[in-house]
């Protein structure tokens, strides 16, 4: 009889225990470890930024418009901190990762909500204005920060991605 007093008991503990709400252990994104200060992105050829748009968006290795994006899967964006007046060509070059912001809860292009991560940029010369923005829907599983392969994959032969050590 002792013993299954002792076994009700704790089959009740475990049930409160399962019934308690527990703070997940990582509620949102996983913590940023892959883009740093210092990590360079080398644009490899010539894009150009559209008149009035600021941006270019790239995913599955491609150039792509924003309304072809799929909300499933990682894309960059990459462009001008302020909208060009006209059509602007950027030459390749290198880009030094001058500072990197994380938003878990992130507006995406097309309206999703996203874990983002905004490297700005400047060129070895020191021209600031530049920046990347790569995002990882929550549609896509989880909640978590986009890592260097996934933005190697969104930017493909564009960029090359040099992480800082």
């Amino acid at each position: 009889m002792p013993r299954l007093r002792t076994a009700l008991v704790l089959l009740g503990v475990l049930q409160l225990l399962a019934c308690h709400p527990h703070r997940a252990k990582y509620p949102l994104a996983g913590a940023p470890e892959d883009v740093r200060s210092g990590s360079v992105l080398t644009l490899r050829q010539n894009i150009s930024l559209p008149t009035g748009s600021p941006d270019v968006y790239f995913q599955d290795q491609q150039l792509v418009a924003r309304e072809s994006l799929r909300s499933s899967y990682p894309y960059c964006r990459f462009g001008l901190d302020d909208p060009a007046t006209a059509l602007r060509e950027v030459q390749p070059n290198a880009f030094v990762v001058s500072s990197v912001e994380y938003d878990e809860r992130s507006a995406g292009s097309l309206g999703e909500v996203v874990s983002a991560t905004r490297m700005n940029l400047q060129t070895e010369l020191g021209v600031k204005g530049y920046h990347m923005t790569c995002m990882l829907p929550s549609s896509a599983g989880y909640a978590r920060f986009i890592t260097v392969p996934e933005i190697r994959g969104a930017v493909g032969e564009f960029f090359t991605v040099n992480p800082a050590n």
